[in-house]
């Protein structure tokens, strides 16, 4: 099931377009059951749902500009070409990002709330560096890179840094696991919300809905979701 919102109000993103996926009948279903952010694992999904990733991969505005970012192993994400959406790897770990980096992914890593005041950071020569909005109350992505965000630009060659925020971001790189920001609060009100309200064929809806975006858009796919099969 796919929610989208042509203007956000989001306070992270700014006023760009988005969407939200969730499954018709687990919020999580479209999330891998390996995130280790994911505090309902056992309803997650193993594989990708590769009719809807092909759309993503082509949902783009017109002279515009697309991204998301995916919890599924680094491997199974498509490499960005000109025109297309730019697939990020979200990862749990400073290895697993230094990893899809040496793959040719654009990476992010999810990092513990008390390490806040460590980034940036240079782990053997790869930079990890802190997501822009996290640093102020005043920048959104929508202000982010002057017109080309950060997570929009498919060839860096460093890691942007998202610490843990949320009423779980304690549980963010503990043994426990969980702690997705999405778990709670208004995005999960919205994520949740998804499930009865949102469009069914979502490969279709999405692509439908970058078409109709005004030239120039930026669209951040899955405030919360992710590529799995919305059961």
């Amino acid at each position: 099931m796919l929610k989208t919102v042509a203007k956000s109000s989001n306070s992270k993103t700014g006023p760009i377009a988005v969407t939200y996926r969730a499954g018709e009948h687990e919020t999580f279903a479209t999330c891998p059951k390996t995130c280790a952010l994911n505090p309902k694992a056992e309803h997650g999904g193993d594989l990708i749902d590769a009719e809807y990733m092909e759309a993503v991969k082509h949902a783009v505005p017109d002279n515009g500009i697309a991204w998301l970012y995916s919890h599924f192993p680094a491997e199974s994400l498509p490499k960005w070409k000109p025109g297309q959406s730019v697939f990020n790897a979200s990862c749990d770990s400073i290895a697993e990002a230094k990893h899809a980096l040496s793959l040719g992914v654009p990476a992010v890593f999810v990092a513990p709330a008390d390490t806040a005041e460590q980034w940036p950071l240079n782990v053997d020569g790869t930079r990890f560096v802190r997501c822009p909005a996290e640093l102020s109350d005043n920048f959104t992505c929508s202000d982010c890179g002057h017109g080309m965000p950060l997570c929009a630009r498919a060839n860096r060659d460093y890691v942007i840094v998202f610490v843990a925020h949320g009423t779980g971001k304690a549980r963010v790189g503990s043994e426990d696991g969980g702690g997705c920001y999405a778990s709670s609060g208004h995005v999960a009100i919205q994520w949740h919300a998804t499930r009865k309200t949102g469009k069914p064929d979502d490969a279709k809806a999405i692509v439908a809905f970058a078409k109709q975006l005004p030239s120039g858009s930026k669209l951040r796919h899955h405030i919360a979701g992710d590529l799995g099969f919305a059961k």
